[in-house]
C-alpha cells in the first residue's frame, strides 16, 4: 500500500492526468493535494475571506475535473490550473464588487500560503505590512493579478504571460505601474500617519 502512495507521488501531472481519462479518476485527488494550498492562497489574495476562496478553489477543481479530458498539454498542467484559478477568481470579483478595503484576506493569506511573501519583506519595516496589503487590496483587479501572481506566488513573467494570455512585455508593463501604484499609496499612507 506504501509503495502504491510513494509511486503516485513520483509521477508527474502528465502521467497523472493520463491515468484519470483513462478511468482512474481516484487519481485525481492526488492532483487536488499537489495544488490545493497554492490555489487556496492565491484564491484568497484576490476574494479576501477563507470561506469565498474555499468556494472559488472548489470551483476550480470541479471545472478543472471537467475539462481534463480536453487538456492536450500544450501547456504545463499548473499554468493552466492557475489561468482557470485566475479567471474565476476575476469573476468572482466583478460579481461580488466588495470594497477591497478589508486586510483580513491578505493576512490569512500570508499565514497560509507557506511564507511566499516577499514584497512587504524586502521593501518595507514589519509596522508597514498593513499599509502594503491595504493598497495591494485596492488596486484595479488588472494590477492586482499581476502583483498576486509574481510578489505572492512567485511565479515568473513567462508564466504569468501564459496564465493571463498576454504578452510578457504587457506583464512587465503592468508590474511597473502596480510599483508606481503603490508607491504613490505607500508615500500618501506615510504622509497620512506623520501628520497625525
Amino acid at each position: 500500500m506504501g509503495t502504491g502512495i510513494a509511486k503516485i507521488e513520483q509521477m508527474t501531472d502528465g502521467e497523472i492526468i493520463a491515468r484519470v481519462v483513462r478511468g482512474e479518476t481516484r487519481l485525481f485527488s492526488d492532483l487536488v493535494r499537489r495544488y490545493q494550498d497554492e490555489v487556496f492562497g492565491m484564491a484568497l489574495r484576490f476574494v479576501g475571506s477563507a470561506a469565498d476562496a474555499e468556494d472559488v478553489a472548489q470551483e476550480v477543481f470541479l471545472r478543472v475535473h471537467r475539462g481534463l479530458s480536453g487538456f492536450k498539454g500544450e501547456a504545463q498542467f499548473s499554468t493552466w490550473l492557475f489561468r482557470v484559478t485566475y479567471n474565476l477568481c476575476a469573476d468572482w470579483l466583478r460579481k461580488h464588487k466588495k470594497p477591497r478595503r478589508k486586510v483580513a484576506g491578505l493576512d490569512e493569506a500570508g499565514e497560509i500560503a507557506d511564507g511566499r511573501v516577499d514584497l512587504e519583506r524586502g521593501l518595507l519595516e514589519a509596522e508597514e505590512r498593513d499599509i502594503v496589503r491595504r493598497a495591494v487590496e485596492g488596486l484595479d483587479d488588472t494590477y492586482r493579478g499581476v502583483v498576486v501572481l509574481h510578489y505572492y506566488q512567485k511565479m515568473p513573467y513567462d508564466k504569468i504571460a501564459e496564465i493571463l494570455s498576454v504578452p510578457v512585455k504587457t506583464v512587465e508593463t503592468r508590474l511597473y505601474r502596480a510599483r508606481k501604484i503603490l508607491r504613490t499609496a505607500l508615500e500618501e499612507s506615510s504622509g497620512q500617519g506623520g501628520q497625525s
